[in-house]
């Protein structure tokens, strides 16, 4: 169409320059012709006896001259005087055309001579000029009129190419776009434009039946592609057993939660006890117990979904659950139930132990990093298996992390007041504990405060304790704790040992020990103080060695136990064994069992059971041991967990 409209165009310019220019030749031709006539005819008129009078030609030239057709009209002698001269002013020509056009397109002015005799006696020369004033604007307007039909057969030219581009557009719509638009329908036939069923222009069929044929082959390959790239996504983000999110995807969805304004929680757990599922089960059978593990938790998860969290498998024995939107007690009673279900799913080990799960949980907020998380996870995860329980291990944001969640924090203290004022909200949770040592088994029972939250769901000391600490509301815990214990204990038919763990920030406290004093010197608890056993932690003699000296022997001059958990992380701890009067010191069952394969562990397990032996100390293993292990335990005067 560019080249057709070009060629039209150089037509058009062409017929036009060539009309014009034929019209400028024909003037030319045209005043040369005058010119001559006119001296031909006034050279005769002259020459004439009559009008040999000078006087009668003058008046003969004048009238010529007159007539306004001539530039100029000279008489000159043989000997070159000048007999007459008229001449007409170019300024004063009232011309109409304009001066560019002139000057584009001049016209020649044509000078006719011709001889003026009296018989045979020569007169004179007659010279006369046209004027090409009347020829020029002659010209001009027909140059004008040339032009306008020109610049009319051009619009009329364009309008014709923009109806024809508009309705070539139209075609092309409907046959080809439509058809090309087509080719990327990936979504069925139903979502397909219509196409018309025949072609308007019989020129396109051969087109639009290659774009269909196109269009189905193309359709075809973006199926396989399409199915493809799904593969490898799965392949790139998923766990290749679980289908889970692997770790790489959790770390993007971690990475995208730390950057919005709202914080959140994180919850890792693992199977410690993998290696030996994959010792006694086959391949196959692991694997679709892992499976079901993922499954599980995920119908837990959709119970929560407007919360948004999100499983993923990080490796073999690890798994992590994101709660980007559940704060506070909200993504508690969500662990608990995670908890609860992966507990319910254990299997029995070939050496009778079930296998064992350690849970670890942190929050976070808009100043946290994804190291940063990860490693509190981690510490957490390590806390849980050298504990050795299987409670969860909360690890709050540390010092590098300042930031916190003021909406999560004022949740949490709400419920945490309320749970100190309203009686029932807390409980104890009481495991009886069975141990066997080389002189018979020996019984307790271990307390944990629980917390019965409005929604009806009870959570477990080791989630809203940590926060207590850290409200500085474990204090107010521990001796509602020992209230509730004292409580249990004289309910209780025949005389029973309960232990109830003590938070090392409480003793911290200033008034702590006086209020524990105070709760203990009740007179209806007077019966129950010698089954009554407080456990500390043995980290408590490193950190506030005072406060644990005074601790123990306030609660001796009360008669209360004091136990010690975890002498076998603090093994500084053994040079101040002999200044607390202990009931008892708890070591874990993994360190218990690695001992006999490492002399320098062995020496100190020898170390901490003597000590404590000499000192009236007993020494209990609160994990379960193999019986190799237990029989060289109970040789060290140790007591195992039985059952």
């Amino acid at each position: 169409m560019l080249s057709v409209t070009v060629a039209i165009l150089a037509i058009l310019s062409g017929t036009l320059a060539f009309s014009i220019g034929a019209a400028k030749q024909y003037l030319d031709g045209q005043l040369q012709s005058e010119s001559e006539n006119a001296a031909s005819s006034l050279a005769l008129s002259l020459s004439q006896p009559s009008n040999q009078d000078p006087v009668t030609q003058e008046l003969l030239m004048m009238a010529l001259f007159d007539s306004g057709q001539f530039h100029a009209i000279r008489l000159t002698a043989p000997d070159a005087k000048l007999l007459f001269e008229r001449s007409r002013d170019d300024q004063a020509e009232d011309l109409k055309a304009p001066a560019w056009f002139s000057q584009l397109l001049p016209l020649s002015q044509p000078e006719a001579q011709r001889e003026v005799s009296d018989g045979w006696r020569q007169v004179g020369r007659l010279s006369v000029a046209v004027d090409n004033g009347y020829a020029r604007e002659a010209l001009w307007r027909s140059s004008v009129r040339m032009a306008g039909l020109v610049v009319a057969a051009g619009l009329a030219w364009a309008l014709f190419v923009v109806l024809l581009l508009k309705w070539f557009r139209r075609v092309l719509q409907q046959e080809i776009t439509a058809q090309v638009q087509a080719i990327d329908s990936r979504s069925g036939a139903a979502a397909r434009p219509a196409l018309p069923a025949r072609a308007m222009v019989a020129e396109l069929v051969p087109v639009l039946t290659a774009i269909a044929d196109t269009r189905e082959r193309v359709q075809a390959t973006a199926q396989e592609q399409t199915a493809r790239i799904e593969s490898l996504e799965l392949e790139v983000n998923r766990d290749p057993v679980t289908q889970l999110p692997n770790r790489k995807y959790f770390v993007n969805e971690l990475r995208r939660a730390l950057g919005a304004a709202t914080g959140g929680h994180v919850m890792l757990f693992r199977q410690r006890d993998l290696l030996a599922l994959n010792a006694q089960m086959s391949r196959a059978s692991a694997d679709a117990w892992l499976t079901s593990v993922g499954e599980n938790v995920s119908q837990v998860l959709k119970s929560h979904a407007e919360g948004g969290p999100q499983l993923a498998r990080l490796n073999g024995s690890d798994f992590v659950v994101l709660m980007p939107a559940l704060l506070g007690p909200q993504a508690m009673s969500l662990v608990q139930q995670i908890r609860q279900v992966l507990l319910s799913m254990r299997v029995t080990l070939n050496d009778g132990h079930w296998c064992r799960w350690s849970f670890a949980l942190t929050d976070y907020s808009s100043s946290s990093s994804v190291t940063g998380v990860l490693s509190r996870l981690d510490y957490g995860l390590m806390r849980a298996e050298s504990s050795g329980q299987a409670d969860v291990e909360y690890v709050a944001y540390g010092d590098e992390e300042v930031v916190s969640n003021m909406a999560g924090e004022t949740l949490w203290r709400q419920m945490l007041m309320a749970a100190l004022e309203t009686p029932g909200m807390l409980a104890l949770a009481v495991k009886p504990m069975a141990f066997q040592g080389q002189d018979g088994a020996q019984k307790h029972s271990e307390a944990s405060l629980t917390l019965r939250a409005a929604s009806g769901e009870t959570l477990m000391g080791s989630l809203f304790l940590p926060v207590a600490v850290r409200l500085g509301l474990s204090a107010d815990f521990d001796l509602h704790a020992v209230a509730l214990g004292l409580g249990w204990l004289q309910q209780q038919p025949e005389r029973s040992e309960l232990v109830i763990r003590i938070s090392l920030p409480s003793l911290a406290q200033a008034d702590f020990l006086a209020r524990l004093r105070e709760l203990l010197q009740a007179p209806q608890w007077q019966p129950h103080l010698a089954g009554l056993c407080l456990e500390l932690d043995a980290h408590g003699l490193m950190a506030y060695p005072h406060e644990v000296s005074e601790f123990c022997s306030s609660m001796a001059l009360a008669g209360v136990g004091v136990g010690l958990r975890r002498l076998d992380q603090q093994p500084m701890a053994l040079v101040q064994l002999h200044t607390l009067p202990l009931r008892y010191v708890k070591l874990g069952g993994d360190f218990s069992e690695q001992s006999w394969q490492s002399p320098g562990a062995l020496h100190l397990l020898q170390a901490m059971t003597e000590t404590a032996a000499v000192l009236g100390i007993r020494v209990v293993v609160a994990d379960s041991v193999n019986a190799e292990t237990a029989r060289r335990l109970h040789k060290q005067n140790a007591l195992t967990l039985w059952g």
